[in-house]
């Protein structure tokens, strides 16, 4: 089984795990670090370096590609080499509750994760809309929408 981790700048880790629970009833399995004013990076790398030692599989979701807690976790993980760690960046809600559920339902394995966390990818990306995509609706006078230059 797979353990997740979430880390991030500020709160958003205890906000995602939040909303982790809402939506899938349960935060079992799942660690977060925040990265705050009251912590150094060298203290959050210790706090995650521990956690990473003790856990063999873990899919790690970090906020922000690039930022401080996606940066220490990659080294860490990179530098550990256990093969079945793995850092996902800038990772929507959906995507992560899409693992989470997978994970609680036992669907990944350690033969095939790279490929499911891939296809999971693939999925989430499609999600993703940028509004307005079609026709602009208009409301009429008579209160009824109707589609812009029919």
């Amino acid at each position: 089984m797979f353990n997740i981790c979430v880390v991030g700048h500020g709160n958003y880790p205890d906000g995602m795990v939040s909303a982790l629970k809402l939506l899938a009833g349960t935060d079992e399995n799942i660690m977060k670090f925040n990265l705050n004013q009251e912590l150094t990076h060298a203290q959050y790398e210790e706090q995650l370096s521990h956690y990473l030692t003790e856990n063999d599989n873990v899919i790690v979701f970090a906020d922000m590609t690039g930022g401080a807690p996606h940066q220490i976790a990659s080294r860490l993980i990179l530098e550990k080499g256990k093969g079945t760690q793995y850092i996902i960046s800038s990772a929507p809600l959906n995507l992560m509750l899409d693992i989470l559920m997978k994970v609680k339902m036992e669907l990944l394995s350690v033969a095939t994760i790279s490929e499911d966390l891939q296809h999971s990818l693939t999925e989430a990306k499609e999600m993703m809309l940028l509004l307005p995509e079609g026709p602009v609706i208009e409301q009429a006078d008579d209160g009824f929408c109707e589609e812009e230059g029919i």
